[in-house]
């Protein structure tokens, strides 16, 4: 959902691997989603992450980590693509196209059938997405984080606006966006083609991602991840993630993190508002 790739921090995808486009992104989808379905849409997300092809593809990412031989921000990235593949799966069988564009209908009815739903409801809604993105993270990096989290309890409301306070500070500190300057400053496009074009801006914001993870989270001594006992390295990170889960659709948390990806983005040399355009484009 778009709420988790901005509070991952992923780059938004111009489309979704195993989405189709075409005579299928004319179909007429659903103009609504009662929170009933909702619910059933998202066990049968969490059975496809927890015993389908998902886990499968989340056990090769696991492997990889074994291996050593990949970095975790590709390792992530790749995650995320396999958590929009299995979304893409289960909203294409409600009627929604299995691409970028349903997948922010879907969004946002979702938002509509938690707003609508009594308290309850719209409780068990929430965390079910909450547990399933763990799930997810759980099996792409082999950590036992349910069981964890079950033990550790939920952050509270306030401790995670804390921290996140912490790190979208630590976003705008000048050493941070110069650093991204200074990576992002030579261009790899081969030419101006908008398939070069849109390389060169995945690139810039593998290198933001990069930045996020190695001197956003786990740099400093101590780290901001470690600092509110996460731990070192990685799996910190990860485990930060696991936490952070409970609280990304705080709007307070949104917006600290919104305003200082926005200074980051500007200083990779992202044109934050042709890139929206381009992704308006694509969802028509």
């Amino acid at each position: 959902s778009n709420s988790l790739r901005s509070f991952s921090a992923i780059p938004p995808t111009s489309s979704v691997p195993g989405g189709t486009t075409g005579a299928n992104a004319d179909q007429s989808m659903p103009d609504s989603l009662s929170p009933e379905v909702a619910l059933k849409a998202q066990d049968a997300m969490k059975l496809y992450i927890e015993h389908g092809v998902g886990k499968r593809k989340l056990e090769q990412i696991a492997a990889e980590k074994e291996e050593g031989e990949t970095a975790l921000v590709d390792r992530w990235q790749k995650m995320i693509q396999i958590y929009l593949q299995a979304q893409c799966h289960i909203i294409a069988l409600l009627g929604y196209t299995p691409d970028d564009r349903g997948i922010t209908l879907y969004t946002t009815h979702l938002q509509y059938a938690l707003n609508l739903a009594p308290p309850e409801q719209s409780e068990q809604l929430r965390k079910s997405g909450r547990d399933t993105y763990r799930v997810v993270l759980e099996k792409a990096f082999s950590l036992p984080l349910t069981e964890e989290q079950a033990l550790k309890g939920e952050l509270s409301i306030v401790d995670a606006r804390n921290i996140m306070h912490k790190v979208s500070m630590r976003m705008q500190e000048a050493e941070v966006l110069e650093k991204v300057a200074t990576l992002c400053s030579v261009s790899v496009a081969m030419n101006n083609s908008p398939e070069a074009k849109q390389i060169d801006m995945m690139r810039k914001h593998t290198v933001v991602q990069e930045v996020m993870v190695k001197d956003v989270y786990l740099g400093g001594d101590p780290s901001i991840a470690e600092e509110h006992g996460f731990g070192k390295g990685e799996d910190g990170y990860v485990r930060f993630q696991c936490a952070m889960a409970e609280h990304q659709g705080d709007p307070l948390i949104t917006q600290y993190v919104g305003t200082a990806m926005l200074k980051l983005l500007q200083s990779a040399g992202i044109d934050v508002e042709a890139m929206q355009a381009l992704e308006a484009m694509q969802k028509k």
